[in-house]
């Protein structure tokens, strides 16, 4: 073609007589009833409209449903939080969800590999009924990624919250976590670092977190279905409790933490520092 590109092409039918100026400027044919059914099918995609009839959800959070394809979290499917640091506002975003499933189904809200001991009292003051709550702790890579699928696939589990070594995590294995959280019609949300944004995934849903203030975080869609990235989400974190009540909270959870310390403690040693927060315990 010489170097040339034809962008666009169709064919026009000269009836009489006509200019080929005059033909080109008119617009091609309408598609027929056929190719607009088909055009309708929600298994097609096209590009600029969003998948609104995806199940899904709510987030709790309008700003974050106008751009989730379904209008909230993927009812089943594998979604991905991608993480400059932990403690940017993550779990405060899957709250809502986590306190909504927790409450309307009979199923585990799993935490698989957590690297901190979850706090019951804040997740209690944000809905979540904690009875619901299952913490597995594996103790290799392997292991996690193999709780994570029989989790998946047991159908036992509404939501599953994974955390792995990202240096030995493939995305087969993200395909594998895919077809199992399908299997079972749940959501695997895995936290991931910043950085696996480079990195290829089968996730349906991407999302990187950044903070930006005290009671907001800044959510960029990098990738969904049905839909092109999104940059800039800013999610505002209601406040559900006061000062008050989360120190009143805090005070009954350190007193619940000193009195199993006392107990688990040999007479004779000395009790006077509170154990570490952050220590996973394991759960059989």
């Amino acid at each position: 073609m010489g170097g040339r590109l034809i962008l666009y092409m169709h064919t026009v039918t000269l009836s009489g007589p006509m200019s080929i100026a005059t033909a080109m400027r008119r617009p091609p044919n309408r598609p027929n009833a056929r190719l607009a059914d088909l055009l309708a099918h929600p298994a097609l995609w096209q590009a600029g409209r969003l998948d609104t009839a995806a199940a899904a959800t709510p987030s709790g959070f309008s700003a974050l449903d106008a751009h989730l394809p379904g209008g909230g979290w993927p009812q089943a499917g594998l979604a991905e939080l991608l993480l400059a640091t932990a403690g940017v506002g993550e779990l405060r975003l899957l709250a809502p969800l986590m306190a909504a499933l927790s409450r309307q189904q009979p199923r585990w809200v799993a935490w698989i590999a957590p690297p901190f001991v979850p706090y019951a009292p804040a997740l209690e003051a944000q809905g979540v009924q904690t009875d619901r709550l299952l913490l597995v702790h594996p103790a290799t890579h392997p292991q996690t990624l193999w709780a994570l699928e029989r989790a998946g696939r047991s159908g036992s589990c509404s939501l599953i919250l994974g955390w792995l070594d990202e240096r030995r995590l493939r995305a087969a294995d993200t395909r594998r976590l895919k077809l199992a959280a399908h299997q079972g019609n749940c959501l695997i949300c895995l936290f991931r670092p910043a950085q696996a944004a480079a990195r290829s995934s089968m996730a349906e849903l991407r999302l990187r977190l950044t903070p930006a203030a005290a009671d907001c975080v800044t959510v960029d869609i990098r990738k969904r279905r049905g839909g092109w990235p999104v940059d800039g989400i800013r999610v505002p974190f209601a406040e559900r409790q006061g000062a008050v009540a989360l120190q009143a909270q805090l005070d009954r959870w350190r007193q619940w933490l000193g009195q199993r310390q006392a107990m688990s403690r040999p007479v004779g040693l000395e009790h006077d520092r509170e154990p570490a927060m952050g220590r996973p315990g394991v759960v059989h």
